[in-house]
């Protein structure tokens, strides 16, 4: 430190109590004005090992009542307390970097028995030496943290699990040692609790040397939040986001706000509870969306203020944890509803809905992956799993544009699921890729021209941030490239007419007659319609792809169209069709069929609407009645 901080003038004082119990009630042992005073004799007592339980409470000037800050009860056993086995961890270069929150959601996943038996997070667990040391002391559960985190870190360095135990043991060391000398932080934290955070920030800055200045800042946070039930720790983070007026305060609040939510304790304390999984992951999903505007008496009635921060701010780190919640729930064998498959399908389709963003799903490879996870159990026939190929296109086919089927193709590569499946990805992108002429396949027709461009940047990023081979991307970036370009200059402040709109690429001609022989395919499923057809002779069989398969769905003779869809809402043919004898055809052009559907908008709006809206219906139950 430099000086005497300015934090420390004007310090409304705390005093600090220990208390024991031996199985009567609580009586005050000591009363300290020093935190590290209060907390080095509530040690004693505890390796003493005399009292049934030892309390630490903290009251300061202008508080109606004591905070506890530290307790332990029936100290003569270990409650059989389990670690949680994570998959993967960042390294950590430093002794700082095991306060950033990539680390302290590791380790707080990890510990989570522990945090929320006793009500704190991670960051407060950094801080308290109280309880590091009765982590310390556990004989099966530290061990077990212990090697669990030195596996992983393993993992990343290459050195051995008993190098990395080591190392981890003398962080450990090093984190108690400097929880010991706490006193300082104090001041800041009640400095913060009287100003807002950036005001906080802004002395941290000034009187603390640039070294210890990340240790003052999270020490600072986690006293902030010390004390009191989740709802009290998540008021006060929350708190701190809406003052918030920089990117660096309002990070740090986002932390904090997801550091609580990613606890099982805090989540059933905040919520109450949902009626089904899927409850849950809709709230979520509508609460990171700014959506979720009536907010049930029994929440926390903060949720309604975290959903109007979500209205203007970002909050990364809140909404990747939120969203690591749905796709973890997801991708599970949890049921989604309590009345079996049918209303779990039902279930899955509305979730995917809310998930869709432009260009791909909400919560990028891991929601991807999840999807397939779900849609290969749930979308099968008789109960049965689908293939995995077969679930990527059933999945895709719930996907509201080409935008969006190639966002997720891409996620998908950067999963686990991906990797395995390397394969199926790459073709599935070579056939979406394949269909596409212009950037008017991409998006719904009804996109303005800035979002498209907006949402070819959005392809892009997504691209960059994938592990896809650099054959493939480079062949996606160029294919993204041609498509951003505009047909003609003209279009650039205009919706496409039917003339830049793709035209057919085969030799058919745009408009009459069409003869195939016996066998011959019209069009096949998945491609990109460009016609429709009228029946004047012969018999056409409609199928589909089902697990490998060709499963007919009707037959068509004289008199009937097909292919009408794809003309209506510009979406890849939903089945195949093929000549069963010798046919003759009257071909309709999309040009044709443009100019009547612009007529008929021009003449009745709402039938063409309707119109329009059949269609979409009509796919969608296509596509849930698989």
């Amino acid at each position: 430190m430099m000086g005497e901080p300015v934090a420390r003038q004007n310090w409304s004082n705390s005093t600090f109590e220990v208390l024991t119990n031996s199985g009567k009630r609580w009586l005050i042992d000591m009363s300290s004005s020093r935190r590290s005073e209060a907390m080095d004799y509530a040690e004693k007592l505890l390796l003493a090992g005399k009292h049934s339980g030892v309390r630490v409470t903290e009251l300061r000037e202008g508080w109606s009542k004591e905070r506890v800050v530290f307790e332990q009860s029936d100290l003569g056993r270990e409650n059989p307390l389990k670690i949680n086995l994570e998959p993967e961890a960042k390294f950590c270069a430093t002794l700082n970097s095991y306060y950033e929150l990539p680390a302290r959601l590791t380790m707080g996943r990890i510990l989570r028995a522990y945090l929320d038996k006793n009500n704190i997070t991670i960051l407060e667990l950094l801080y308290h030496a109280g309880h590091l040391r009765t982590l310390d002391r556990m004989d099966t559960f530290y061990p077990a943290a212990l090697q669990h985190g030195a596996q992983l870190q393993a993992k990343l360095t290459g050195q051995t699990k008993l190098e990395r135990m080591d190392k981890l043991q003398t962080v450990f060391d090093k984190v108690l040692k400097r929880a010991r000398k706490d006193d300082d932080l104090l001041a800041y934290g009640d400095y913060l609790a009287r100003h807002d955070l950036d005001a906080a920030l802004a002395l941290i800055k000034s009187e603390v040397d640039e070294k210890q200045a990340v240790r003052t800042i999270y020490g600072m946070l986690a006293y902030h939040i010390e004390g009191g039930g989740w709802r009290e720790k998540f008021r006060r983070a929350v708190e701190l986001a809406e003052a918030a007026k920089s990117e660096r305060a309002l990070n740090l609040a986002d932390e904090l706000i997801a550091e609580i939510l990613d606890g099982k304790a805090a989540i059933e304390e905040l919520f109450g509870g949902f009626f089904t999984p899927v409850k849950a992951w809709k709230t979520y999903v509508q609460i990171i969306s700014g959506r979720f505007l009536t907010v049930p008496s029994y929440m926390s009635p903060d949720i309604a203020r975290l959903n109007a921060l979500f209205d203007h701010h970002a909050l990364s780190a809140t909404r990747e944890v939120l969203l690591r919640r749905v796709s973890k729930g997801l991708g599970s064998t949890q049921a989604l509803s309590k009345d079996g498959r049918n209303e779990d399908r039902t279930a899955f389709i509305s979730l995917m809905r809310d998930l869709v963003e432009p260009t791909g799903l909400s919560g990028g490879p891991a929601m991807a992956e999840a999807m397939i996870m779900r849609a290969k159990t749930l979308l099968g026939e008789n109960g049965e799993d689908l293939p995995i190929d077969t679930a990527i296109r059933q999945a895709l086919y719930l996907m509201p544009s080409q935008a969006v089927r190639l966002g997720v193709l891409v996620d998908l590569t950067s999963s686990e699921l991906g990797q395995k499946y390397d394969g199926v990805i790459r073709q599935q992108l070579l056939l979406l890729l394949d269909a596409l002429r212009s950037i008017y396949d991409l998006f719904p027709q009804d996109v303005q021209e800035d979002e498209r461009l907006r949402g070819i940047d959005a392809l892009r990023e997504r691209l960059g941030m994938s592990v896809m081979g650099d054959d493939l991307k480079l062949s996606l970036s160029a294919s993204l490239s041609k498509l951003s370009k505009m047909p003609n200059d003209a279009a650039a402040e205009s919706e496409p007419s039917s003339e830049q709109r793709p035209q057919p690429s085969n030799n058919q001609p745009p408009e009459g007659d069409l003869n195939l022989k016996p066998g011959e395919v019209l069009f096949e499923e998945g491609a990109l319609g460009d016609a429709a057809y009228l029946i004047v002779e012969g018999t056409i069989q409609i199928s589909r792809n089902h697990n490998g398969k060709s499963v007919p769905l009707a037959t068509l003779q004289r008199g009937e169209i097909i292919g009408e869809m794809s003309l209506i809402d510009h979406q890849p043919r939903m089945a195949s069709a093929v000549a069963v004898d010798a046919c003759k055809l009257v071909r309709i052009s999309d040009k044709n069929l443009q100019e009547r559907m612009d007529k008929l908008a021009d003449s009745d709006q709402v039938l063409h609407f309707l119109i329009k809206t059949l269609v979409r219906r009509l796919r969608g139950l296509a596509r849930n009645t698989e």
